[in-house]
């Protein structure tokens, strides 16, 4: 009897290998018809010593900026994967990068309480913006690149004047610290997502809160605008993804289905799909209309913290835990 339970479980073992090697070779295959896109492992840039917290597309899609944890942001050919540049001042993590819209200007916020406006392409450091002992947690350059826009642990946004450094104005209304922040793809809007689970839509230029949109149920880590402006999608703790209507601050849909907290949302240049970093080792591709619709990648041997679409929506790129970079080729 002990023999026979014995070959039981071992055919139960390998019935479960099985299961698993099919469950994995279905999910990777881009020629299964259920699969939004044919994602493939371009590069991994290694360089960091430290997790990257957050990677920013140049505007043309030639370069991509890099911000860890080992308190430096690199620049990267992201065509053939060399290390162009790294940025060194930062005295502790850095936590957001985000580059210009013409492309000469990367900026970066760190752990040490300070944002810094690097030149692109010498590596000079050509600004520092200070709050005192008030952190930024992370940064947004608005579409005409005279603005810069800081999220808070004071539970503020600051906007200023990047031409200047001047600080110009504060948007208060959440009641717990900012995480996230993102520019509206006219310039007039700002969205912000905190620890007090909501995200908010402002009128930059008036300084005032338009809507207040309830429906996270923990942390917000990432805020984005669809390509029209017309949606906005937030990513939280509590491992779903939002798609809201921007003009009313109806939810449009829920993505869930994710096993971990979403950490990072990117939207496609096609408006119809998004990039989704977990908590987990996989970039995950989400069709915003069909909540049914998912795809993963692997390629990370750490959870991701960042991801992001190339200005064409060819390619994506992906920060994690295991200190490196990975740029996916689309189809």
């Amino acid at each position: 009897m002990q023999e026979k339970n014995t070959e039981m479980n071992r055919i139960k073992v390998l019935m479960l290998v099985i299961f698993a090697a099919l469950f994995v070779g279905c999910e990777n295959n881009p020629e299964n018809e259920d699969e939004l896109f044919s994602i493939k492992h371009a590069k991994t840039l290694e360089g960091h010593t430290e997790w990257v917290y957050s990677v920013s597309w140049s505007p043309d899609g030639k370069k991509l900026a890099s911000g860890s944890w080992d308190n430096t942001v690199i620049i990267w050919d992201a065509n053939t994967g060399a290390k162009l540049k790294t940025l060194e001042g930062h005295r502790w993590y850095v936590i957001s990068v985000c580059w210009s819209p013409d492309g000469k200007y990367v900026a970066s916020c760190s752990e040490d309480k300070t944002v810094i406006i690097w030149d692109a392409n010498t590596g000079e450091q050509v600004r520092t913006l200070e709050r005192g002992d008030n952190r930024v947690l992370s940064v947004s350059w608005s579409p005409d690149g005279n603005y810069l826009a800081g999220g808070s642990v004071e539970n503020d946004i600051v906007i200023w004047d990047a031409n200047n450094g001047q600080e110009i104005k504060t948007l208060e209304g959440h009641s717990d610290r900012v995480i996230t922040v993102s520019w509206s793809p006219d310039g007039r809007y700002l969205a912000s997502g905190s620890k007090d689970k909501n995200v908010i839509i402002w009128d930059v230029n008036a300084g005032t809160e338009l809507l207040t949109l309830e429906g996270h149920t923990n942390t917000v880590n990432s805020v984005c605008w669809s390509p029209d402006g017309k949606h906005l999608a937030s990513g939280a703790y509590d491992a779903n993804v939002i798609i809201w209507d921007a003009k009313t601050g109806a939810k449009t849909q829920i993505l869930d289905g994710h096993y971990y907290s979403v950490n990072s949302v990117s939207w496609n240049a096609d408006g119809k799909h998004l990039a989704v970093a977990t908590t987990d080792t996989e970039v995950i591709l989400r069709d915003v209309n069909n909540r049914e619709s998912i795809q993963k990648a692997k390629g990370h041997f750490g959870t991701l913290r960042t991801v992001s679409w190339s200005p064409d929506g060819k390619k994506l790129a992906s920060g994690a835990c295991d200190n490196t970079v990975i740029i996916w080729t689309v189809k």
